[in-house]
């Protein structure tokens, strides 16, 4: 082979994988602006929601530090399916994401942390027995193999919950692992002190909709869009 052939065959291999990596951008970039894809139900105004709205204020001022959930955000995930959703899927994501207790069910409600160090405060809710969540397991696994959503290793379990306060950092800090364990406590405090305003009953009447994260969002506005929000935009005038 050539000397000149062979300068050139490094410059070539570099070639093409500048092509394949540039190939690939416009699906990402796509994926990172359209969010990731969950059902949810929305809960700001449930009891809960309205007793947040009165309890946060107080909680900003207790606990400056902390990343606290707007009212407009609260919701408890059913199918977390991914950034690679397409629209034209939704119509096969339906009957499998949207799905929401058959039966009017009150839930009991409980404060904790959940996380590998603990660094989100919920609001965990406990039925009164495990037929929403297996069937919420069963329409993951359904999904997974219809190649409809992401697989993730919270795939075999549901653990209906209402986020309240995240850490400021990833991982958290020791001061943000502190303010947490006493946003924990504080919330537990609360709960004992009138359990009826954390109450939640959902039932086959709930709305269950597509909710997205991570979406590019005004300041100020609320976290989380509705699909339907996201495709048809109101224009501004």
């Amino acid at each position: 082979m050539k000397p000149a052939l062979l300068l050139m065959r490094p410059c070539l291999f570099a070639i093409a994988l500048l092509a394949i990596a540039l190939a690939a951008t416009p699906a990402v970039a796509q994926a990172s602006k359209q969010g990731s894809l969950f059902s949810a139900i929305v809960c700001a105004d449930t009891a809960f929601g309205t007793a947040w709205a009165g309890l946060r204020p107080a909680a900003q001022a207790r606990f400056p530090t902390l990343k606290l959930t707007r009212v407009e955000d609260l919701h408890v995930t059913v199918v977390y399916v991914g950034p690679r959703w397409q629209p034209d899927e939704l119509d096969r994501l339906r009957p499998l994401a949207l799905i929401g207790p058959e039966t009017p069910t009150r839930f009991t409600s409980e404060i904790v942390a959940l996380g590998a160090n603990h660094e989100v405060v919920v609001v965990e809710l406990h039925a009164p027995t495990p037929a929403w969540g297996e069937v919420v397991v069963a329409a993951k696994a359904e999904l997974n193999r219809l190649g409809l959503k992401q697989p993730d290793r919270y795939d075999a379990h549901f653990r209906p919950h209402l986020t309240l306060a995240q850490a400021a950092h990833r991982p958290a800090s020791t001061a943000d692992t502190a303010e947490l364990a006493a946003f924990l406590t504080w919330m537990q405090a609360e709960l004992a002190r009138d359990p009826q305003q954390f109450s939640i009953t959902l039932g086959p009447a709930t709305p269950v909709r597509f909710l997205l994260a991570g979406t590019p969002r005004p300041t100020d506005a609320p976290e989380y869009v509705t699909v339907e929000e996201f495709l048809n935009p109101t224009p501004l005038y």
